[in-house]
């Protein structure tokens, strides 16, 4: 399916259906296709040009580089273990994976990313500028972001909380966690299709109109500049979650939800795989070079995107992020504005908006026997649900940390940090007699 002028014969009276005429459903007026080429989080940058440098979004600049022989002092480390912690050649150490052991710096040596509780709240650096991007989803034009348009009332706290961490900083296209998540789409791991349907008769200003968003069975395709390929076809994979129809409208070409979706979900491009979007709503352009841009909006739950970042090697994140991942926790939780329960519940969500950039492409229904124009769900020819496995699931324990490669862990809250001179394959034995031992006592020494 993958040819750059393919066109799908469209139905437009009867079809013939398991030998018997039937009458086929009301086509659309128009509608317009997309693939997605790229989706970030919809960060304002106000920097002059850097990550960590001050500007109107972050005046104090991004959080400072940790000093870990400070934080580990602060942990109830003593001199000779941090000495010991921080040589490169010690038995705990792993190639390249960071420092296990300084996941367990909480009350009690905790793992901290596990229970962020037993760890104090060391600052999270907030965005303290007055401009966000994003849509106003509470309806409440008094709170909230001014758009770079002037438009008040932007709810995106998600970008308050963590706006300032390097992470994320950045200009558009141009942050870390935007540049290294968009390259797993674009590279071929998913795909992310948009069908925009009218009846009206001008697709630029039409009262009813629908959007939808798909999974889809074929990878993105690239051009010999290394851009995504335009104008080749996608095949719609039914999936159990990830379809959405918003009822739109459009008004000078741009794309606007008439009223949120109660809940959404759809592939992620971040560590958390699948976002989850409650009270979600839309705003897209619809542009002369056929792209269509603009926003995804709502309230995704806070705990999950912490801890994907804790399930990608946490004591990793912390090194080259330069945050403590504890105080991650504290400023979401803190932050969090939203209550699947009422205004009473506990605020598990936190509002986002993300940035979409989508190329035209021609979208086809399942068994690709025609483009899709009249949107419908498929999730009743979807198999059965499964969540895509964090990336880094494989080379940690769940619980932010890295196992050997034979599956020994020498960090946790009762190692012994002994001098240099005691072998990696000594303390792996050790481990292993104690795992026996514990394995024996627990099966009641049978």
């Amino acid at each position: 399916m993958k040819n750059l002028v393919m066109h799908a014969t469209r139905f437009a009276g009867l079809i013939l259906t398991g030998g018997l005429f039937c009458t086929a459903p009301a086509m659309a007026d128009w509608h317009r296709s997309f693939v997605v080429e790229w989706h970030e989080p919809a960060f304002y940058h106000g920097g002059a040009e850097g990550v960590t440098e001050p500007g109107t979004d972050c005046p104090a600049g991004t959080n400072p580089e940790l000093s870990w022989p400070d934080v580990l002092g602060k942990s109830g480390y003593s001199d000779q273990e941090i000495e010991y912690l921080m040589t490169p050649t010690h038995p705990f150490r792993l190639p390249n994976m960071g420092q296990n052991q300084y996941a367990y710096r909480g009350e009690g040596r905790a793992n901290i990313y596990m229970e962020p509780w037993t760890y104090p709240d060391t600052g999270l650096t907030p965005v303290t500028g007055t401009i966000g991007e994003g849509l106003d989803l509470d309806g409440d034009t008094s709170n909230g972001f001014v758009s770079p348009d002037g438009e008040t009332g932007i709810d995106n706290e998600t970008y308050h909380t963590l706006g300032c961490w390097h992470a994320y900083r950045g200009p558009v296209r141009g942050s870390m966690t935007a540049m290294s998540h968009n390259d797993h789409m674009r590279e071929g791991a998913y795909s992310i299709l948009i069908v925009v349907s009218g009846k009206g008769d001008d697709p630029m200003n039409d009262d009813n109109v629908q959007v939808g968003f798909y999974d889809g069975r074929d990878a993105l395709v690239k051009d010999a500049r290394g851009n995504i390929a335009k104008d080749y076809s996608f095949i719609i994979a039914p999936h159990a979650k990830y379809e959405t129809i918003f009822d739109a409208r459009t008004v000078n070409g741009e794309v606007i939800s008439k009223t949120p979706v109660e809940a959404m979900w759809m592939q992620d491009h971040g560590y958390t795989t699948e976002l989850e979007l409650l009270r979600a709503q839309l705003r897209f352009s619809m542009n002369d070079d056929g792209t269509l841009t603009g926003y995804l909006a709502g309230y995704r739950p806070w705990y999950p995107l912490y801890m994907a970042w804790v399930h990608a090697r946490g004591t990793v994140m912390e090194a080259i992020t330069w945050v403590e991942l504890p105080s991650v926790w504290y400023a979401l939780k803190r932050n969090a504005d939203y209550s699947p329960d009422g205004a009473d519940g506990e605020r598990t969500h936190i509002s986002y908006a993300m940035r979409i950039t989508a190329i035209p492409a021609y979208v086809m229904v399942p068994d690709a026997s025609e483009e899709a124009t009249d949107l419908v769900l498929y999730t009743d020819q979807a198999p059965p649900y499964e969540l895509r496995p964090h990336p880094f699931l494989r080379f940690t324990n769940g619980e932010g940390v890295v196992e050997d490669r034979d599956g020994v862990l020498l960090a946790g809250p009762n190692a012994v940090i002994p001098p240099p001179n005691v072998t990696r394959e000594k303390l792996k034995q050790q481990r292993r007699t104690q795992e026996a031992s514990f394995s024996a006592r627990s099966n009641g020494g049978q």
